[in-house]
Formats: C-alpha cells, sequence, structure tokens
C-alpha cells in the first residue's frame, strides 16, 4: 500500500524522529554538533528557521518555522546525511532511524509556546538536567548561538520558571493527537466524530485505540464508558501490545492465507490465537498467553488445536508449560478418537 502523502504548507512544525529499536543517535559531543551543522546547511539551502531543539539520547526534536511547502525535502536532506555519517564514522550498517519523521503543523499558534516549553522540558523528564536551560544540545542552554538558523524569539518571550499547570498539558495532548485539514485555503482542527460512534462500530478496546487517536483524551473516554483514566489507561496499553504481536507474527508470514497487509482490526481474537498458537515461538505465545488471559487462550485451544494430530508436540509443549497439565503425547491421540467417536454419534 503507497504511503499517504503528507500535507504540506509554509508554517510552523513540531518533528520527531527516534533511532531504530531506540537505539542512541548520538555517542558524542561531536554527533550533537555534526547533527546541528548538517542542519544549518539545510536551513541555508532551504530557507527554514529553529524556534527550539532538543536533541536526547536517541531520538530530536525540533521546532521548525518553512518558508516553502517543502518539509519533506528538509528532513530528507537532515536525516540521510547524518545517517550516513554516522554509519561512516561507527562502521554501521542499516537504517539509523526507527522509521518516518513524525511532523505535527502548528495550526494555532496559540500552542506555539506550549510546545517549546514541553521541548525545552524533555532533558528534566529524562532525569538528564533539573533546570531548563542547563542542557546543552537544547536551544535554551544559549550555548550554540553560532547557528544563524536559529531564532530565539519565542524562546525570550517564555517564562521557564513557570511549571506546566494540567491546561497547558491538555492543551498540548490535544495538539499532539488532532487531526488537521485545509479547508478554504486554511490548517484548522478535523471535527472529530461523536465519542458514542466509536464503540457502536468497533469492541471496546478498537473504540478506545480509535478515539485517542483521533484527540479524545483518556479521561473523555473514561467518563463516557465509566472506567476509571487508568482502566482505560491499562486497556490502550495492552491493545497497543497486541497490534505490535500481529505485526511481528504477520511479517513473518504466519497469516499465510491471508492478505500480507491484514491489520488487526480485520481479525479476531479466536484467529489471531489459533494462528500463534500453532505458529508462534515460544516467547510469541508466551506473551499472547499474558495479553488475552490464560482461560481465554486455553478456551481457544481446546476449541481449535488440542484435536489436530499435526500439532501433537507443539500441544504438548502449551498443555505443560502454559496449562500445567500432567500429560503426554498419547493424551492427544486420545482426544482425537474421542471426538471421532462424537462425531459418528452424531453423524448417525
Amino acid at each position: 500500500m503507497p504511503r499517504k502523502r503528507r500535507i504540506e504548507k509554509v508554517g510552523f512544525y513540531h518533528i520527531v524522529n527516534r533511532g531504530v529499536a531506540r537505539s542512541n543517535i548520538y555517542l558524542s559531543n561531536k554527533d550533537y554538533l555534526e547533527f546541528l551543522e548538517i542542519v544549518q546547511s539545510a536551513s541555508d539551502e532551504y530557507l527554514f528557521e529553529i524556534y527550539s531543539f532538543c536533541l536526547m539520547n536517541n531520538h530530536y526534536h525540533l521546532l521548525l518555522k518553512t518558508n516553502d511547502e517543502n518539509l519533506s525535502m528538509i528532513m530528507q536532506k537532515i536525516n540521510s546525511r547524518y545517517s550516513i555519517y554516522f554509519n561512516n564514522k561507527y562502521k554501521r550498517v542499516g537504517p539509523l532511524w526507527q522509521g518516518r519523521f513524525k511532523s505535527w503543523f502548528v495550526y494555532d499558534e496559540v500552542y506555539l509556546q506550549t510546545l517549546v516549553k514541553y521541548i525545552e522540558f524533555n532533558p528534566i523528564k529524562a532525569g538528564m538536567t533539573h533546570r531548563i536551560g542547563q542542557y546543552a544540545w537544547a536551544m535554551s542552554s544559549k550555548t550554540n548561538v553560532e547557528f544563524s538558523m536559529l531564532n530565539f524569539e519565542l524562546i525570550e518571550k517564555i517564562n521557564f520558571a513557570r511549571e506546566f499547570d494540567e491546561k497547558e498539558l491538555e492543551k498540548l495532548d490535544e495538539f499532539m493527537k488532532s487531526k488537521v485539514e485545509i479547508k478554504n485555503g486554511y490548517f484548522q482542527q478535523k471535527k472529530k466524530s461523536p465519542l458514542e460512534s466509536y464503540f457502536k462500530n468497533y469492541s471496546r478496546e478498537v473504540g478506545i485505540a480509535k478515539a485517542i487517536k483521533d484527540g479524545f483524551t483518556q479521561k473523555e473516554i473514561a467518563l463516557y464508558l465509566n472506567l476509571s483514566s487508568v482502566a482505560i489507561s491499562k486497556i490502550y496499553k495492552i491493545y497497543r501490545q497486541k497490534v505490535k504481536l500481529f505485526h511481528k507474527l504477520r511479517d513473518k508470514g504466519i497469516f499465510w492465507s491471508y492478505s500480507k497487509s491484514i491489520r488487526y482490526e480485520e481479525t479476531n481474537n479466536t484467529l489471531f490465537i489459533e494462528y500463534l498458537l500453532k505458529y508462534g515461538d515460544f516467547d510469541d505465545i508466551a506473551l499472547g498467553v499474558k495479553l488475552f488471559g490464560k482461560r481465554y487462550v486455553k478456551k481457544v485451544w481446546q476449541e481449535k488445536l488440542k484435536a489436530d494430530t499435526s500439532f501433537i508436540k507443539t500441544n504438548l509443549m502449551i498443555a505443560r508449560v502454559f496449562f500445567g497439565m500432567d500429560v503426554e503425547s498419547d493424551y492427544f491421540k486420545e482426544v482425537k478418537n474421542e471426538r471421532f467417536e462424537k462425531l459418528k454419534l452424531l453423524a448417525s
């Protein structure tokens, strides 16, 4: 499936990118400096400005303002040039980045100062420093003023001594999850569907995930479902783990009789667990039992796999290790015979 083209418009963008498998992308001070020099080179060519940045060990944040509809070209140059530099220096091969960079167009400039504060707050959140302005590889430190791409206009306006209040955090969360559309030539936030529609059309866990993706807060969803915010957070976390496991198995070709692009939402839990038990490795099955619960996994196993003599060794391992059953391989031959006799009885 072709990737959806990014909407690009002149203005402010918050950019985030991470190292593959969350690995470090800066291993020395020279690496941080090289990255900034590459950004400066791209700025000289494409005429954008940086209003905030923070370079962490395994990811970076940039708040930049474009002067043309060329964000993809800007980021392609920055990421590819730094990747080449890093791989050559450390004699490594393969991708440096976990995937495409993430970008948020700042359609409402009310968010700008809160966004700058959030970006500059990252080293404190990670326990790397105690105060904004102390971390050398964040713009608020003003230790890299020689770069002409840097515009300190927003940095100078912000009172970093004041902590985030709840309203700012809610606004920031809404901004990060919001979707935008172009209407009459202007960017604006897309109107969200009514919350109840997510639970009419999807299972609870999928409905929660889609509502969060479309910008509803976990607090709003919790109130609608009459659950606690902690419960919503737990359901969403488990859902994401299920999707991650599903994608891993799909990419291995385990769902071989289905489309290669099949999505988690297009399957049902019974099918997922059946294929997991048949073709997953030990760690995958262990994770599946944890995510779906031993009782439910055992129910699927008994219905779909237990009587299948093609999987006697697999069944023996599952029964002993995951369900604590003291059985031998002959047990599964007897199960097949019992099932065969029942079918004969029904047929007669």
